[in-house]
């Protein structure tokens, strides 16, 4: 019995074999799921990171044809941030060395996982012969890790040599928009005996663009390469340009064997590859793309990026009659040919009649709440979009929606009871008035109004001018000096009003007193004094020399003498002081620009 157990179980074992090594026929849109729940609940292998890493390198092809391509291969099983590659590093000048890239990837070894980084270079020949890259060291977190040397011949005649692996790469297009998103295609095609690998780790090198991952598509199947229907694995997924002017992409990842991170759909007949995976960097050709920045011109309102071509359904609300306060939900159904992923939908507008929230992303629907029943129509939703086939805006406004909005509607029921206690009576509120009160206008609530605002600012404005009038006061605190010439520009303000009325009078005798007293009260703050202490001297001192000694000081001095004769014992005669009425006026204007 046991015999007969080990010889099924062998007889199993040779049959997985061959269904593994041969090709099999897989139905059309057949998906392969990756583990799931089950995968979790099993135990996971580990992650070495202590054994010591080991280095690779290699021409890949070995021997390539006079002008022929190959890549030069360095393989290190330690993680890309512990690797210190050196920036010297050279291939023997007698090559020429295009693209180079570098990248990272999780194997799985047996029982344990390992990291892997792969360092590549594109390497022509253009002549025959044979080249050697040295052995060298790379620094790999403290410890020296030697690469060995590569050899890489040369034929000096044509032979038959395969061309080496590499990803073809395919654009939906080349001359984009900022912002506009464009479908990328990376494509490995079989390998020897049209076996299929899957390509992990999928990388566009190159700055300024933005891979979505989320929009990942990956299928199996035939593919047409320069004519000709070939087997391949296919990668689809969406690149966002973030940077304008010419870009750069090339795409590079690691082939997998049978290790799909996604879900996948095989279409025909095709045979994948068994056993243990190789990990092997490939890159794809460089190809170059023209990135253009929106046009400021024509911008239209409710722009929120979205580019591409797109159109909606006619708005739908929830219920076209309802009342004031009443919450209802608009929704609008956004189609087209763009991003649909990343589409941001309309803004809420502001509207002083109506309260609008718009809903979370991703749905595009509002919840409109009425504060008045004077609208019969929701708001419009201004929304627009860029064409980049016609590089014009397009407007996509959603329009409004006739609607009937009520008033308040109050059936609240309250009951009277009589004095006794014994009867009741129950009493409706009476229906709503159509017309408003005269002293309600409106239901907008007071916040809604525009003087709402300017009262919110009265105490901010009080505030500002408390404080300005408090700094003032400070500052005149500190400077008395200001305060004495404020006050005497003020009385000598008046002095001047009086004389005018005793020159009208003909008042010689009150015109020479108030001369005299607006001259006191001009020089008063240079001393500082009380104008009534001072003298016909004290005025003098503050003229200058010329001044001093000519006509206005000379008429400083009749001006206090004649005010001094109301002192004197006898009476004298006193010249006509009226007719100096102009001088005085100039000595005054000269005293007064000293203040």
């Amino acid at each position: 019995m046991e015999k007969l157990k080990h010889s099924v179980l062998r007889l199993l074992g040779a049959t997985a074999l061959l269904w593994l090594a041969s090709p099999f026929p897989v139905q059309a849109q057949l998906r392969i799921q990756p583990g799931g729940l089950v995968q979790l609940q099993m135990p996971q292998p580990t992650v070495d990171v202590s054994s010591p890493p080991v280095a690779t390198a290699e021409f890949d092809p070995p021997v390539v044809n006079p002008g022929g391509k190959t890549y030069y291969r360095v393989n290190i099983d330690a993680t890309e941030s512990a690797i210190q590659w050196p920036e010297d590093f050279s291939l023997p000048p007698e090559l020429k060395v295009g693209t180079s890239a570098r990248g990272m990837i999780t194997q799985l070894q047996t029982d344990k996982f390992r990291p892997l980084t792969s360092f590549i270079y594109e390497v022509q020949a253009p002549a025959a012969g044979n080249f050697t890259v040295s052995n060298f060291t790379v620094n790999v977190l403290g410890s020296l890790v030697q690469v060995p040397a590569a050899s890489l011949a040369v034929a000096s005649t044509a032979t038959a040599v395969p061309p080496p692996r590499k990803l073809i790469m395919q654009m939906t297009a080349t001359n984009i928009y900022l912002g506009q998103p464009f479908r990328v295609r990376v494509i490995l095609p079989a390998g020897p005996g049209n076996q299929i690998e899957a390509l992990r780790e999928i990388q566009f090198d190159g700055g300024g663009l933005m891979t979505d991952k989320t929009a990942l598509q990956q299928f199996i199947g035939p593919v047409n390469l320069d004519g000709e229907l070939k087997p391949a694995f296919v990668s689809e997924m969406m690149v966002t340009p973030i940077a304008a002017g010419p870009q750069k992409l090339m795409a590079q990842g690691f082939s997998a064997g049978r290790e799909f991170t996604a879900p996948i759909t095989i279409r025909g007949q095709v045979s994948l590859a068994g056993g243990q995976p190789k990990y092997v960097l490939l890159l794809s050709d460089p190809a170059k793309i023209n990135v253009r920045p929106l046009p400021v011109e024509g911008e239209l309102p409710g722009f929120t990026g979205a580019i591409g071509r797109f159109f909606s359904d006619p708005p739908k609300i929830s219920t076209n009659r309802f009342h004031i306060g009443e919450p209802v939900q608009l929704k609008v159904v956004f189609h087209g040919e763009g991003d649909l992923n990343r589409f941001v939908g309309p803004a809420a507008p502001r509207s002083h009649n109506w309260q609008i929230v718009a809903d979370p992303p991703p749905s595009t629907s509002f919840t409109l709440i009425p504060l008045t029943d004077e609208v019969h129509e929701t708001p419009a939703i201004p929304f627009s979009y860029f064409d980049p086939e016609s590089g014009k805006y397009v407007d996509l406004t959603v329009p409004p929606v006739p609607v009937t909005v009520m008033g308040e509607d109050l059936p609240v029921q309250l009951t009277d009871s009589s004095e006794e206690g014994k009867t009741t009576v129950s009493l409706k509120l009476s229906a709503p008035a159509m017309r408003p009160d005269h002293a309600m206008a409106s239901l907008m609530p007071l916040q809604l109004k525009a003087w709402f605002v300017v009262l919110q600012l009265v105490p901010v404005a009080g505030f500002i001018a408390l404080w300005e009038w408090d700094r003032r006061r400070r500052y005149l605190e500190a400077h008395p000096e200001i305060v004495r010439r404020i006050r005497a520009r003020r009385a000598l303000r008046q002095e001047k009003v009086q004389l005018q009325k005793a020159v009208a009078a003909g008042d010689a005798t009150a015109f020479v007193r108030h001369a005299a007293n607006a001259m006191n009260i001009a020089v008063a703050p240079h001393y500082p004094a009380d104008p009534q202490a001072l003298v016909g001297g004290d005025v003098l001192a503050q003229l200058d020399e010329p001044s001093r000694n000519g006509p206005p000081g000379e008429l400083v001095k009749q001006v206090f003498a004649a005010a001094d004769v109301r002192f004197a014992e006898l009476a004298q005669p006193q010249p006509d002081l009226l007719a100096l009425r102009s001088k005085v006026e100039t000595v005054l204007q000269m005293l007064e620009a000293r203040l």
